[in-house]
């Protein structure tokens, strides 16, 4: 992280981080493979049953790399991105007026409560719900966080895909994290959710899938 945001709280720190990085270079702020991983997430939601009329919430959206995809496709209202980079954001609303996007009526939001709640969500449910390249630079606090508040924002048939870095629970850089796989499904058990593994995700820099539903049909 760089010096200045050292002794900030991690997700403010990262958010500051991440805000100077789009300055320079909204492309490369969020990992770069623009083009390739963009259109890899769209086409494995679509593969995976993401339809027109379904709502999507994109967990840590950055500049649309993924989100310019699913913003097109989708119906008018039914695209939601949120990320804590208020720079990320600003970048996404201009990428939807250069692109044509705007009649598309996506939600776009800055996370300025900085956690994983998803308080401004709620009596809100998604079909679809997307964290790529999220938990792989988050703590292991934060991802608990999200998994005890994510399912009150899904019903039973939501799916809840998201991306890791597969190893022991350890901090592998200086914004990166790896997990087991048993630290998530264990997290999932605990918040009345399964688990299951996608193996059809090819990505270039060896994040895995999963894939997270509510546990209780009557949930």
């Amino acid at each position: 992280m760089s010096s200045p945001y050292e002794k900030l709280p991690y997700l403010e720190a990262y958010a500051r981080h991440t805000d100077v990085r789009v300055a320079e270079d909204p492309h490369e702020a969020i990992g770069g493979l623009w083009e390739e991983l963009g259109r890899l997430q769209f086409d494995f939601l679509v593969r995976h049953g993401l339809q027109r009329d379904h709502a999507l919430l994109d967990l840590g959206c950055g500049t649309l790399r993924g989100g310019r995809h699913f913003i097109r496709y989708l119906n008018p209202g039914r695209y939601t991105g949120f990320d804590m980079s208020r720079g990320a954001i600003d970048y996404a609303h201009k990428l939807v007026d250069d692109e044509g996007l705007r009649d598309k009526n996506p939600a776009l939001i800055v996370s300025t409560e900085k956690n994983l709640q998803f308080e401004r969500f709620l009596g809100q449910r998604f079909d679809f719900l997307l964290a790529q390249s999220v938990f792989t630079h988050l703590m292991a606090e934060h991802i608990e966080e999200c998994f005890a508040h994510i399912g009150k924002i899904m019903h039973p048939q939501s799916l809840f895909f998201f991306t890791y870095f597969k190893g022991n629970a350890r901090r592998v850089a200086d914004k990166s994290f790896s997990y087991p796989l048993a630290f998530f499904t264990d997290l999932a058990a605990q918040n009345g959710m399964t688990i299951e593994r996608c193996n059809d995700y090819d990505h270039p820099r060896q994040q895995r899938m999963l894939v997270a539903r509510l546990a209780d049909p009557a949930a």
